[in-house]
């Protein structure tokens, strides 16, 4: 789920920008021109790329939604992009919103457009017209190093902006699920996901969100995620969609959306 960015890169190009904007600074307001040491801003890497392909993907589905009609919104990182929603549902309305390796924002200082769900609401949520937000995200961003809270108030604030955009969609939580034995920093990245997850369901009790508690549903005793639910220790494989598709159906049966 999490594709090499480094806070090291982001820290890098944060530095870079500030650099350019001194030496920028610097340069006669007569001329018109800047230094010839000063090099353009960097341009998006690779997975940048893909995110900012991803969100142009968005745009364009969004055309072609009939405005008078609802959709579900499944809203998230990889674990939501790899979740084949049309044949699982394919009698729905349902949106994949999620793109490989996001988080639920940037990293602090930095001024990117190209990380996190607080960049892409109107592509993601806003142009969709949702009756229901089925929000799984922060794996990614909890595994950072940066404290638990940052990330919890961004969170918020995307449920914030949703409720004030659409009053009466209803959210759905979905915890984190388990990391499993072939990823890496299983040992490091699982009691940080525990901790998330006990946040954002005291969040959702507060504000009678429903939640899908992944974790619960996925893990096994050892509190990992087992090799018949994932391909990597991170992903899920099909056996692992269908857990969570049959933890939905409930959800949408009780909201008369499905029989």
């Amino acid at each position: 789920m999490k594709i090499s960015v480094s806070l090291l890169k982001y820290g890098s190009t944060i530095l870079f920008l500030a650099l350019i904007m001194t030496l920028g600074a610097q340069t006669s307001p007569t001329s018109g021109t800047i230094a010839a040491d000063v090099k353009p801003a960097p341009t998006p890497g690779k997975w940048q790329q893909f995110w900012l392909d991803r969100v142009e993907e968005f745009k364009a589905e969004n055309k072609n939604l009939d405005p008078a009609k609802k959709n579900i919104v499944f809203l998230g990182d990889s674990l939501t992009q790899g979740f084949k929603l049309k044949i699982f549902f394919p009698e729905l309305p349902v949106l994949n919103r999620g793109i490989v390796s996001d988080g639920i924002a940037d990293f602090p200082g930095s001024k990117t457009n190209w990380r996190g769900i607080t960049n892409r609401m109107k592509e993601s949520l806003f142009d969709c017209n949702p009756s229901h937000v089925f929000l799984l995200i922060g794996t990614n961003d909890v595994g950072s190093g940066i404290a638990l809270e940052y990330w919890f108030d961004q969170y918020k604030k995307v449920i914030a902006q949703t409720r004030q955009k659409f009053p009466d969609v209803k959210i759905i939580i979905v915890t984190c699920p388990p990391s499993g034995e072939p990823y890496k920093r299983v040992a490091t990245l699982n009691p940080q996901i525990l901790k998330w997850n006990e946040m954002i369901k005291k969040y959702a009790a507060e504000e009678k969100f429903r939640v899908i508690d992944l974790y619960a549903l996925l893990a096994n005793n050892d509190g990992i995620l087992p090799p018949e639910l994932t391909r990597d220790g991170l992903h899920f494989n099909q056996t692992g969609y269908e857990r969570w598709a049959e933890a939905i159906r409930p959800i949408l049966r009780e909201d008369g959306v499905i029989k």
